[in-house]
C-alpha cells in the first residue's frame, strides 16, 4: 500500500513539473534584456548581439525554446547552454560538488535543528511558565528576530576582527593557520584526505550549519511547545492520566505523538526555507552551493542556469512534501494512504 502511495505521488509530481517549468521558463522569456546584454555590455555591436542571438536560439518563439528545453530534458537530460560559464547549464549548476556541499548543509542543519528543538519544546511544553521555559521562549524569539546573515557576520567578525583566528598556527597534515570562509583552508582544497583536512573541513563546516539551524531551531520550539500544549488539554491525555498511566508514558507516548504530526506535516515547506537561508550563508561564507551559482547565473541572465535551479528547486519542494506525507503517515497510523 505505500509503495503504491508513492507511485501514485510521483505520478502526480510530473504534469506538476511541467506546469511549473512552462510557468518559469515564460517568466525567464519575459524578462527584459538576456545573456547576450550580460555578455556584451554596452559596446558590443548590433551586428554581433543579432548574430549571438541566433546561435543561442533567443530569437525564436517562446514556445519553439521551451518546447526545445523540454524534448532536451526528456531526451538527453540536457537542459541547455551555459554561455557566461562556457559549459552545460547542469554542469554549471551542480558540478565541482555543489550539490553536495548543498546536501550536506541543509541536510546537517534540519537535523541538528530538530534534534536540540523538539526535545527543548516537549521540555518547555510539559514545564509550562518555568524559568527554563521563559528563558527558551525568550531564545526562541531571539533567534526569529536576528536574521541568519547578521549571525553570519557577528561570527565572521568575533573571528577574524575580536579573536585572529588567522594569526593562529595550526600544523595537522595541510592545516597550517585557522581561516574563515568557503569549505576548506587553501592548502587543504586540493590536498587528498587525511586527518588534517577532516579537521578543516569541519572547521569550515559546522559554523554554517550552527547559523543555518539556528533560526529553524528557534522556530521549531514554538511549534513544539504550542502543538503540544494544545494535545495535553484533550480529553484522551486526561483519560489516560486516570487510567494510572506514568506521566512519561502519558507524555512520550500519547502526547508527543500527535503533537509532532503538524511539524512533519510542515517539513515540505521547512526544506525550501532552509535552502533560502543557505543562499545567505552562501553568500556570507563564499560557499560554493548550487544556491550561489544559482544567484549569479541571475545576475548575468543566465536563464539556461537559472531554469536549472528553479527546476531543482521545485523537484526539493515535491519532493519534501512527499516525504513529510509519508513520515506523517507512518506516524499517525489513522491516515490512509489512499
Amino acid at each position: 500500500m505505500l509503495l503504491g502511495y508513492i507511485f501514485r505521488r510521483i505520478l502526480y509530481m510530473i504534469p506538476i513539473l511541467f506546469v511549473v517549468t512552462f510557468i518559469i521558463f515564460l517568466l525567464t522569456y519575459l524578462q527584459p534584456g538576456d545573456v547576450v546584454d550580460a555578455m556584451c555590455g554596452l559596446s558590443c555591436p548590433l551586428e554581433m548581439r543579432e548574430r549571438l542571438r541566433e546561435v543561442y536560439g533567443l530569437n525564436d518563439p517562446f514556445l519553439l525554446q521551451y518546447a526545445r528545453w523540454v524534448k532536451g530534458v526528456l531526451t538527453e537530460l540536457d537542459f541547455g547552454y551555459s554561455p557566461t560559464r562556457n559549459m552545460g547549464a547542469w554542469e554549471a549548476l551542480m558540478g565541482e560538488d555543489r550539490w553536495l556541499y548543498t546536501l550536506l548543509l541543509v541536510v546537517a542543519a534540519l537535523v541538528l535543528s530538530w534534534a536540540v528543538a523538539i526535545p527543548i519544546g516537549i521540555y518547555s511544553a510539559t514545564h509550562k511558565y518555568s524559568p527554563a521555559d521563559h528563558t527558551f521562549t525568550f531564545l526562541g524569539f531571539l533567534g526569529l528576530s536576528v536574521p541568519n546573515f547578521v549571525l553570519g557576520l557577528i561570527f565572521i567578525w568575533l573571528m577574524v576582527g575580536v579573536l585572529k583566528v588567522g594569526q593562529v598556527p595550526v600544523q595537522i597534515d595541510c592545516m597550517e593557520k585557522l581561516t574563515v570562509g568557503e569549505f576548506f583552508s587553501p592548502n587543504c582544497r586540493d590536498a587528498p584526505w587525511s586527518l588534517g583536512k577532516v579537521i578543516d573541513f569541519l572547521w569550515h563546516f559546522l559554523p554554517p550549519v550552527i547559523i543555518l539551524a539556528a533560526a529553524n531551531t528557534a522556530a521549531v520550539i514554538r511549534y513544539m511547545r504550542g502543538s503540544l500544549l494544545d494535545v495535553l488539554k484533550m480529553d484522551y491525555i486526561q483519560t489516560a492520566r486516570a487510567k494510572g498511566l506514568t506521566e512519561r508514558i502519558v507524555i512520550y507516548k500519547h502526547a508527543v505523538r500527535n503533537a509532532i504530526n503538524p511539524l512533519i506535516s510542515m517539513l515540505g515547506f521547512w526544506i525550501p526555507y532552509m535552502l533560502e537561508g543557505a543562499l545567505v550563508i552562501a553568500i556570507i561564507f563564499n560557499l560554493p552551493q548550487i544556491e550561489k551559482t544559482f544567484i549569479e547565473s541571475l545576475e548575468n541572465r543566465d536563464y539556461a542556469v537559472v531554469m536549472s535551479g528553479l527546476f531543482v528547486f521545485s523537484l526539493i519542494l515535491m519532493i519534501g512534501n512527499l516525504i513529510a506525507d509519508i513520515l506523517l503517515a507512518i506516524s499517525d497510523p489513522k491516515i490512509r494512504y489512499e
